[in-house]
């Protein structure tokens, strides 16, 4: 069983049991003082009930009629005994608010009911350097995610987080754990997304996810090649190399194996992603064109920083600058401009 979720189901079960013991104990001390006060002193009902009251609260507005020796001896144990209950109450409260777990157990109960709201949403486990990224591109593409680490601060993983933030859950949680994934609405979930350090991890949660809904899709960081079969045999959808994939780019990069258009870098900035692309203008609507008439800033929010002609490399060309066949321009923008860019002038 997931250690955080048996220690808030102790919790709960612990906080609901002590509440109602000092509930109902505080309960039937007013009940046998107002039936002492009313059989045995010979009060009225509504003497009764208030002069319990203010013996229990200890406010002492006074005595309707003269107590018998025995009422004032009974009267004694009584406030001693209500007192006891109401300082057992306060006392436990007061030291849950203390340590933050009565904090903690309503976060956790906020947490479910918005997951429980959920649908078609993904799924983020491990929110290291790649998982951050994934969360933060899930979000520019407004989808809701639950991330799940059992590790992170909260506080430091959402200074990280650049996308709209409603649309973000964290569960503090390990994923191998069927009860993790269930908080995270892993049945209403339409993708799940696992970047953990540990291939046997990953595999792990992807045999889990798949038990609880065998609809769902599952893409997977792999860390080792070697472990591909086990990744296909648990279920994953779709599994990714990162190191490879990234050491294959950065050598094309290198050795400029990738012809005409190539898609040098990324950069994220906040809610935005800007990219450089080389392109190349033959057989393209950019051949014999002024950079001017393109209109690019206007239009696209985009630039050209630099032509490439043969061997010739011209940095930050000018607004008058004829754009020649044999040309490649460096273009540098937002990624939606770029992608319309694409549309008007290369396609």
């Amino acid at each position: 069983m997931n250690t955080n979720s048996s220690q808030e189901k102790t919790f709960e079960k612990t906080f609901l049991r002590r509440i109602t013991i000092s509930i109902i104990g505080i309960l039937v001390v007013f009940l046998v003082g107002t039936f002492y006060y009313f059989f045995f002193e010979k009060y009225s009902l509504l003497e009764s009930i208030f002069f319990t009251a203010i013996t229990l609260s200890t406010v002492g507005y006074g005595i309707p009629r003269e107590l018998s020796a025995f009422g004032k001896i009974f009267t004694i144990f009584l406030i001693l005994i209500g007192l006891s209950f109401v300082l057992y109450s306060i006392s436990y409260i007061t030291a849950i608010l203390v340590e933050g777990e009565l904090n903690k157990f309503f976060k956790t109960k906020r947490i479910e009911r918005r997951v429980s709201k959920m649908k078609n949403h993904i799924i983020v486990v491990g929110v290291g350097n790649i998982g951050t990224h994934v969360v933060n591109q899930l979000l520019r593409y407004d989808e809701k995610v639950v991330a799940i680490d059992k590790a992170v601060n909260e506080n430091a993983f959402f200074e990280r987080i650049h996308g709209n933030k409603e649309k973000l859950i964290l569960i503090n949680g390990d994923a191998t754990n069927e009860e993790t994934l269930l908080k995270a609405g892993i049945r209403e979930a339409r993708a799940l997304i696992t970047t953990l350090p540990d291939d046997s991890l990953n595999v792990f949660v992807a045999l889990t996810a798949k038990n609880l809904n065998n609809k769902i899709y599952i893409v997977s960081n792999i860390n080792n090649l070697a472990n591909l079969t086990k990744f296909i045999y648990a279920g994953v959808d779709y599994p990714i190399a990162t190191a490879e994939i990234a050491s294959i780019r950065i050598v094309e990069t290198v050795i400029g194996n990738k012809p005409k258009e190539n898609v040098i870098d990324i950069l994220n900035i906040k809610d935005k992603t800007f990219r450089v692309e080389i392109v190349d203008v033959e057989n393209t609507k950019l051949s014999g064109g002024k950079i001017e008439d393109l209109k690019l800033k206007e239009k696209y929010n985009i630039f050209i920083v630099g032509v490439i002609n043969n061997e010739k490399f011209l940095m930050g060309p000018s607004k008058d600058y004829i754009i020649n066949p044999k040309d490649k321009i460096i273009l540098f923008g937002e990624s939606s401009g770029l992608e319309n860019f694409r549309k008007d002038f290369l396609q």
